[in-house]
């Protein structure tokens, strides 16, 4: 291994689409005996990626004060962590008590990268789901992820568990049910662009929603729609489907 994980994770990455594909022609040339050493090899390289996956500050808790970091694969959309119905993460040690959903969206940079599978990092422009926030006592913290040369931004819930679906996890298809803080399960939600409100000026007034200034190590919690960076936004409200090199939005993913 090299010291610098940026390029162990291209490498490895590369190696693995490309031994992920060769897997799959024997498969449907029925000679699947011949593919066992390659899966072997793929699921080594995905334990090392699951493992080396950054852990970034995306929320802190409006009610504890407690910070949150995931892991997220902030260097490319093409390793497996962005891929939709496949996805390789490892979930955080630990979420506050109150933590209830993350999602996200991305504001994507050409050319985007060339996928071997469909990567679904949002929309264009960061949203709030009405049907979780509208809930009482729940609120939500945005934050900015920047991911290779594309800028992302999570949409973290706390609260009381509200009596709607959640929402599925950014870029992925379920979410992971908490009660409160250990995890009980999985779950799924479909969300489309009908669900979700990009008009956050009243969100921000209201309290309900709280942002982090991008760059701002100490995640500082911030209120208010004065100063934020993140209020109407240029971009597509339609959500990204990116695969081999290409991008196609949706008004909702099934």
């Amino acid at each position: 291994m090299t010291e610098d994980p940026a390029l162990e994770r291209t490498r490895l990455t590369a190696e693995a689409n490309r031994l992920r594909a060769r897997a799959f022609e024997l498969r449907r040339a029925g000679r699947e005996e011949e593919a066992f050493p390659l899966w072997d090899r793929i699921d080594e390289i995905s334990h090392w990626y699951r493992g080396m996956l950054p852990a970034v500050t995306v929320a802190r808790c409006p009610e504890t004060g407690e910070a949150l970091s995931w892991p997220i694969d902030t260097y490319g959309l093409d390793g497996n962590f962005w891929a939709y119905d496949a996805t390789i993460r490892r979930l955080p040690s630990s979420v506050p008590p109150a933590w209830l959903a993350m999602t996200g969206a991305m504001r994507l940079a050409d050319p985007v990268e060339d996928t071997p599978f469909r990567a679904v990092p949002g929309p264009g422009v960061p949203f709030v789901v009405p049907r979780i926030l509208a809930a009482p006592g729940v609120r939500a913290v945005l934050g900015e992820v920047p991911v290779g040369r594309h800028t992302g931004w999570t949409i973290s819930y706390f609260g009381p568990r509200p009596g709607v679906p959640l929402v599925n996890l950014w870029g992925t298809n379920d979410y992971p049910v908490y009660v409160p803080g250990k995890r009980r399960g999985w779950a799924t939600a479909e969300t489309g662009v009908t669900d979700c409100d990009f008009d956050l000026a009243g969100w921000l007034e209201s309290g309900k929603l709280r942002w982090i200034e991008p760059g701002d190590e100490s995640a500082s919690l911030r209120e208010g729609a004065d100063g934020c960076p993140f209020l109407d936004l240029p971009g597509d409200r339609r959500i990204a489907v990116v695969a081999n090199g290409s991008v196609r939005r949706v008004a909702a993913i099934g």
